[in-house]
């Protein structure tokens, strides 16, 4: 795992990738036998299950190997799951369900997602989408999705209820040394905490740059100068 975060840099740095892969590889080592779960009934639904709807182009990788370019990628939130297909006109009911384990990861346009075993401060193994990668620690995103059931009005002055996915978004700091997780709160001065002996350095940096630590793109350039300390 430390040798595949050492690696996240440089995939995210990449901006093109080759469109063939020299020597064929086997699907085995990426798609499980799943296909995909889908319901007809979701386009009445209020949100997605989906971080996105539409299938997107990805690269998927294992140990730093490209195993498959130009393949269609979606992440199904609710499900925790990663959907493959063929490429972007292969139908969507051809997909498969990705094999869930932590040397393969996927890039999808400019978002990097990986699989990550349990650990320190994480409770079962999940998907988590990596938004900035350093030598000390990294900043990951968890999207999670929750299943609300609608339900029909009780009179004329009310409103029927849809069906709903309500979406969570949750920030880790992941220790590069260790490997452990730890959520930052919704509080700014929780969140600073989690730097421990390097508090007062990032609070500063994030006071002069005028940064609001609870925005994600903020959160971001704090992690990135965390790095540099």
């Amino acid at each position: 795992m430390k040798q595949l975060l050492s690696f996240f840099l440089m995939i995210l740095s990449l901006g093109t990738f080759a469109q063939n892969v020299t020597e064929e590889i086997s699907t085995n080592q990426f798609l499980s036998s799943k296909n995909i779960t889908l319901n007809p009934e979701a386009v009445h639904f209020a949100g997605s299950a989906y971080e996105d709807d539409e299938f997107v182009n990805g690269v998927i990788f294992k140990n730093g190997e490209i195993l498959a370019t130009n393949v269609g990628l979606r992440y199904n939130a609710f499900r925790d799951e990663m959907e493959v297909k063929a490429n972007l006109n292969a139908p969507d009911a051809t997909a498969k369900v990705m094999i869930k384990h932590p040397d393969i990861y996927v890039k999808m346009l400019n978002k990097l997602f990986v699989f990550s075993p349990t650990a320190e401060g994480m409770s079962r193994p999940r998907y988590f989408m990596v938004l900035t990668e350093g030598d000390h620690a990294g900043l990951y995103k968890k999207i999670t999705k929750e299943y609300i059931e609608g339900s029909e009005a009780m009179t004329s002055l009310t409103r029927d209820i849809p069906t709903t996915y309500k979406e969570k978004e949750t920030y880790y700091l992941v220790d590069k040394k260790s490997g452990a997780f730890e959520e930052f709160p919704s509080s700014k001065s929780g969140k600073f905490n989690l730097f421990k002996d390097k508090k007062k350095e990032v609070k500063n940096y994030a006071k002069v740059e005028g940064l609001n630590i609870n925005k994600e793109w903020a959160l971001k350039k704090v992690v990135a100068y965390y790095n540099t300390l």
